[in-house]
């Protein structure tokens, strides 16, 4: 009877109303908040913490489900992983990573100095790091030449530089102001850029290992193995390069343009007044820009040696270490910074489409008086739920009803 009612015997909402609630539990900036939202739009009133526990419930099956593909994916043969499932298969297919920012609290660590002092644990502070990786089908033309083969001016304009430099991480920290648009849409169009047509989301706090097998799942499902160009675009982490060597191989590696291109800035800057140094970075940007490698690399490297080799006193902020890092950086991806040819097989260059991504999930899981523990990685699965533009949530709630407990389900005391 449970069942076929659609209701679930330990559940106080109807589907539909739970919908809502897991809705607004994942989407609004609090559970609180959420309980605002329900009373303002749905004219229900539901308590924060039935909100909270029915949220992590819904998000915990999800969850169980995708980890369920996922497991299923890795039995098919080798043959079957690199054959699309649907009949769709989207022009270009590409891959995006990158990591958000989430406040951890452990139940099971110390919690108190006197605690910390007597386990001999130092404590590591409560930010730790959430993953994120887009699937996204693209519509492009290839070409022949290079169509657009100048550096666009927002690259090349003071502001914008030092504004980006502040946003990208590991240069100035997150941005005070974070927008939803991705980065490189908001310069303006360039000649032969690729169109997203639909993206999917995928979020964990599990681990790189768990992300990539999510993440190679997920493409397999939409079709992108069968997919005649394909590419793989983050920035340098070598974490997100080793998810890359095991699961997207037969993809284009890219390097994040935006992230390069910010370490050049940062080396043409270093030491320098804006008058000697600005003229040599928008040299360097346009062989950058170009994938001219091998000129860019001579000039940072000449940089490198007018300035010495980095000393053991130097602060991170320092010209030689700024530069010498950069010219590690640059040797290290210069394999994957091929952009000229990236665009004439029409093929995205920037990972802008994470980045956006990334700040919506923050908008719900990040903040100073954010705390998570068991109810991170639901959540993170509900959010990027919402944001996802397939199908696969309307299916999970169609199906929910044939799948209910027909028991209670009761909690263990701890």
């Amino acid at each position: 009877m449970t069942r076929a009612m659609g209701v679930e015997i330990d559940c106080p909402f109807s589907p539909g109303l739970l919908r809502k609630v897991a809705y607004a539990g994942s989407q609004s900036s609090s559970f609180v908040k959420a309980t605002n939202d329900l009373e303002a739009l749905g004219e229900v009133k539901v308590g924060a913490k039935r909100i909270e526990r029915w949220t992590k419930r819904v998000g915990e099956e999800r969850t169980a489900e995708v980890e369920a593909e996922a497991l299923a994916y890795q039995e098919l043969p080798l043959p079957e992983q690199r054959r699309s499932p649907v009949d769709q298969v989207p022009q270009v297919a590409c891959i995006q990573m990158d990591g958000g920012r989430i406040q951890i609290r452990d139940r099971k660590g110390p919690t108190s100095k006197k605690k910390e002092k007597a386990s001999g644990k130092r404590r590591k502070g409560f930010w730790r790091e959430s993953l994120v990786g887009c699937c996204l089908s693209m519509v492009s033309d290839q070409q022949t030449e290079d169509p657009c083969p100048t550096i666009p001016e927002t690259f090349v304009d003071p502001e914008r530089m030092e504004e980006l430099s502040r946003e990208i991480k590991g240069f100035s920290g997150d941005s005070e102001e974070e927008s939803d648009e991705p980065r490189e849409e908001m310069a303006g169009d360039r000649a032969g850029r690729p169109e997203v047509l639909v993206k999917s989301v995928v979020a964990t706090r599990a681990g790189i290992d768990v992300l990539g097998q999510r993440l190679v799942a997920e493409a397999h499902a939409r079709g992108f193995s069968a997919a005649r160009r394909k590419a793989f675009v983050t920035d340098g982490a070598a974490s997100n390069w080793s998810v890359h060597r095991k699961h997207f191989s037969h993809y284009t590696p890219i390097l994040d343009f935006t992230h390069a291109v910010c370490y050049v800035y940062a080396a043409a800057m270093a030491g320098r007044s804006f008058a000697a140094g600005w003229p040599g970075f928008c040299q360097w940007a346009q062989w950058l820009w170009e994938g001219n490698t091998k000129a860019l690399i001579e000039a940072v490297a000449a940089r490198s040696e007018e300035l010495g080799e980095p000393k053991q006193e130097d602060s991170e902020t320092s010209p030689r270490k700024i530069v010498a890092r950069t010219l590690g950086y640059l040797k290290n991806q210069r394999s994957r910074m091929k952009y000229a040819e990236y665009r004439k097989l029409g093929l995205p260059i920037t990972s802008s489409h994470i980045e956006s991504t990334i700040k919506q999930i923050n908008r719900r899981v990040k903040g100073s008086e954010k705390f998570w523990h068991e109810g991170a990685e639901p959540l993170l699965q509900l959010a990027a739920d919402h944001i996802s533009e397939t199908t696969a949530f309307d299916r999970f709630w169609a199906r929910r009803p044939s799948q209910l407990r027909a028991t209670r389900c009761y909690q263990s005391a701890t």
